[in-house]
């Protein structure tokens, strides 16, 4: 399995690499990790899954200084060869890495001549949706992963989200030109990659690198219905993608010790009579945590919990300080993350589970993580009126939907202001009749909505491209990182 991140804060794919290595097939989990070295000195795991983390290639380097001795004549002409091209490779790099950082992106400059004529530079030199040089990065990484993949000999490589569906094919494409057994090759879709905020040309580059590679790709995977049909007719697929949902871990040991937590309520030192919302995941404007701090004074008594990664994350100390200039600084709390098969627990002990994110493509199509943590932890749910949440929320009667702006529109005070009482409104109804929503949450409907029934799905695929289905192992293993 690839992905292009350090893998800590990924639950999708840790759950993926954790329930593929109970199903009894053999995983090796790659990520990425700036400060590791190139070749890879340390494995740890999850569950029975290996995970091993590298940087980025420094091959042109290593291989000039391998022929820097030469004495024959045709190693010293190698040698010059080599030399020459790493000294242009790395040239062109640092070249391209100056423009980036100088010369405006297109759609981030200013109206001036001078910022057009930078963009204009930009476009010329880097050129609209040309991953190898926009995201050469990429190609280092791969360097890096080769040799590892080889080693193991895969029969499925999983390439997770946009950076990694190249990597994959063209990683198991060299392993079938060198004689060995091409892996199939799974590409998860994790997001639709034009509906990411992002810069625009970084964007090109990832649209790019998918619409390159993902008719190539032996299987696609993807988080929604949604997404399916729209990358089943972006790209026309021979299939449509199978749908995997970001659903939470809940058949876990309860006896074991390491997955026992304490909840939220206890955590932040509330009693159980104080109503409580809760936002958990990652904050960004986009995400709309600052109509919940807005309504505050709306909702009197009601205390609000953001669980974040960063507590001192410049935005989330700004939500913390609006609280206090309206007079609520005691009602807003904000609460490090926990492992992501403890999220349901932790949350259960709030009163509602808040969503209250703006529109974008992607948040109009998919129903993201939280909203299946919110399920499991029994929570009422207030979401504001993204298309797939807020009609499963009214399918279901699990909860109230309330309007809000486009990202678009993110700092007006006339609209912020409208989403603050219509956030409040919503909440008012819930918080009247709580129990009434969460009965919603049927055990068949949280069992549908569980990872362990999203991974079967995903197990079966595997099985199917590996041509063999594999015993899965006795026990128990914790889903928790580890040596």
């Amino acid at each position: 399995m690839l992905v292009a991140n350090d893998i800590t804060r990924d639950s999708r794919v840790q759950k993926v690499a954790y329930s593929a290595a109970e199903a009894g097939f053999d995983v090796l989990l790659l990520g990425y990790d700036a400060n590791a070295p190139a070749v890879p000195t340390r494995t740890t795991h999850i569950g029975a899954a290996r995970v091993v983390r590298t940087g980025l290639s420094n091959r042109f380097k290593l291989k000039s200084e391998q022929y820097a001795h030469a004495t024959a004549p045709a190693d010293r002409a190698r040698a010059g060869a080599l030399r020459a091209a790493s000294f242009a490779t790395r040239m062109d790099y640092k070249a391209r890495r100056r423009l980036m950082k100088s010369v405006k992106e297109p759609g981030t400059g200013g109206p001036g001549v001078k910022d057009k004529a930078k963009e204009t530079l930009w476009k010329v030199y880097i050129r609209d949706g040309d991953w190898r040089r926009t995201a050469r990065h990429l190609l280092l990484l791969e360097d890096a992963w080769s040799a590892v993949v080889e080693e193991f000999r895969p029969d499925v490589i999983h390439a997770h989200d946009m950076h990694t569906p190249g990597i994959g094919v063209r990683v198991a494409d060299r392993i079938a030109r060198a004689g060995g057994k091409r892996p199939k090759v799974v590409y998860d879709a994790h997001e639709y990659v034009e509906g990411v905020h992002m810069p625009t040309q970084r964007k090109l580059a990832y649209t790019g690198l998918e619409r390159e590679f993902v008719r190539r790709a032996d299987a696609v995977v993807t988080v929604s219905p949604t997404l399916a049909d729209m990358l089943l007719e972006k790209y026309a697929l021979r299939t449509r993608p199978t749908v995997v949902a970001n659903a939470p871990m809940v058949d876990l040991d309860p006896g074991a010790e390491q997955d026992k937590v304490t909840g939220i309520r206890e955590t932040i030192g509330l009693s159980d009579e104080v109503p409580l919302l809760v936002y958990s995941g990652a904050i960004s404007p986009a995400r709309g945590v600052d109509i919940m701090v807005e309504a505050l004074p709306l909702l009197d008594g009601v205390h609000v919990a953001v669980v974040c990664g960063d507590r001192k994350d410049p935005y989330v100390r700004s939500l913390v300080a609006r609280a206090g200039e309206l007079g609520a600084g005691d009602r807003i709390h904000t609460v490090p993350y926990v492992a992501p098969h403890h999220v349901p627990e932790f949350l259960s002990s709030a009163t509602i589970g808040v969503i209250p994110i703006l529109h974008t493509v992607n948040h109009e199509i998919a129903l993201i993580t939280k909203y299946y943590e919110y399920m499991h932890a029994k929570l009422p749910i207030v979401v504001s009126d993204v298309e797939a949440m807020a009609d499963k929320t009214v399918e279901l009667g699990c909860g109230e939907v309330f309007a809000v702006r486009t990202t678009d529109e993110v700092a007006d005070a006339a609209l912020r202001k409208r989403d603050a009482e219509a956030f409040a409104e919503a909440a008012g109804k819930v918080l009247a009749d709580p129990r009434s929503y969460a009965a919603a949450y049927t055990e068949s409907l949280l069992a549908e909505n569980s990872w362990e029934g999203q991974a079967s799905v995903l197990v079966a695929l595997y099985g199917a491209l590996a041509g063999r289905a594999p015993e899965p192992l006795p026990g128990h293993r914790p889903f928790a990182e580890a040596e």
